[in-house]
């Protein structure tokens, strides 16, 4: 045992030290994916947070390496004594998608149906989003979850023979204080090269803000808030707002990713029935700790779902964590 126990710890500071500062390939990329805390021997410190006091030097958390923490997200108020982990787990760490460097957001369940965090349980509501790394604006070209599989978000250009994946616009680089929108132009299909021939009008708006991010601590249930310098997407389910039905809105914070995703719905214009009744049922769970900018974009919006994963998982000296292995294989 203590021969394995040695191996484990050798390959979590082996894997820390090869994993040496590069350049990013994108300029959001440090607001896409999380960061891990080094050492002054540029060894990865287990269990430390880039919020944490003492994380003086960071390294963007590639997929395939040991973890130092993970983020998952906060458990209703009734289930926090019995599921302190909360309910799904989301790594933002750097991968590929198709040989293309990306942002890998994993959605990782481990509560009910038999799911297990670490672990891709197929068809059961793991999958995540993909969000390729280039010099310009970073759009999310691919998605999964339990019930529509595998779809991907397609523009125009895969009419004029690109790829496509300028459909789901998250931001562009530089994002200032105020509100910065475009109205793009997109589809969900079932493959990459399933290039669709009507597209739906979108409203997309970005912005740059510090922001108070409350997070809590899974083992102990401690909580506190940390100070974190964070871009605000949102995307619209129409273009414009009083048009729109939905709204689904991205919090990304510098060294930790995406931190919190919520879904508002349009009363004047959602077809979803029953919208008083679910927000109302979503606030009393209190799994969203209140945020500043957490509010409705305009009269009769209201929250009806949300997540926030800030509720962390830290490891221990020679037990490193690991990223869910996902997307399959052959996307990667």
């Amino acid at each position: 045992m203590a021969v394995a126990r040695d191996t484990v710890i050798r390959g979590f500071l082996l894997c820390a030290v090869l994993a040496a500062p590069a350049l990013a390939q994108s300029p959001l990329e440090p607001w896409l994916v999380q960061s891990a805390c080094l050492d002054a021997a540029g060894r990865m410190v287990p269990g430390r947070l880039p919020i944490d006091a003492g994380c003086a030097r960071r390294v963007a958390q590639q997929q395939a390496d040991p973890m130092p923490y993970r983020r998952h997200d906060w458990p209703a108020v009734e289930h926090a004594a019995a599921q302190p982990q909360g309910y799904q787990a989301s790594d933002a760490v750097l991968g590929t998608l198709m040989g293309r460097p990306a942002a890998i957001h994993t959605f990782d369940f481990g509560a009910g149906e038999g799911r297990r965090f670490g672990a891709f349980d197929s068809g059961r509501g793991d999958g995540g989003q993909v969000v390729p790394l280039t010099p310009g604006p970073a759009y999310i070209a691919m998605t999964e979850d339990g019930g529509g599989g595998v779809q991907w978000f397609l523009s125009p250009d895969c009419r004029q023979g690109g790829l496509g994946w300028q459909g789901w616009l998250v931001a562009a680089p530089q994002p200032g204080a105020g509100w910065s929108e475009r109205v793009v132009r997109l589809r969900i299909a079932p493959t990459a090269a399933a290039c669709p021939t009507r597209f739906d009008d979108s409203l997309t708006r970005w912005r740059r803000t510090p922001l108070d991010l409350p997070w809590r601590d899974a083992a102990t249930g401690r909580q506190g808030s940390a100070r974190v310098d964070a871009i605000v997407s949102e995307h619209y389910g129409g273009g414009a707002i009083a048009t729109a039905d939905h709204l689904e809105r991205f919090v990304l914070a510098r060294d930790l990713g995406m931190v919190r995703w919520e879904r508002w719905e349009n009363t004047a214009r959602s077809r979803r029935p029953n919208l008083a009744r679910d927000a109302a049922t979503f606030a009393r769970q209190q799994r969203c700790p209140p945020l500043a900018l957490s509010e409705a974009p305009d009269a009769g919006w209201l929250m009806t779902d949300c997540r926030t994963w800030t509720n962390f998982v830290r490891a221990a000296p020679g037990r490193p964590l690991r990223a869910m292995a996902w997307p399959p294989p052959a996307l990667r």
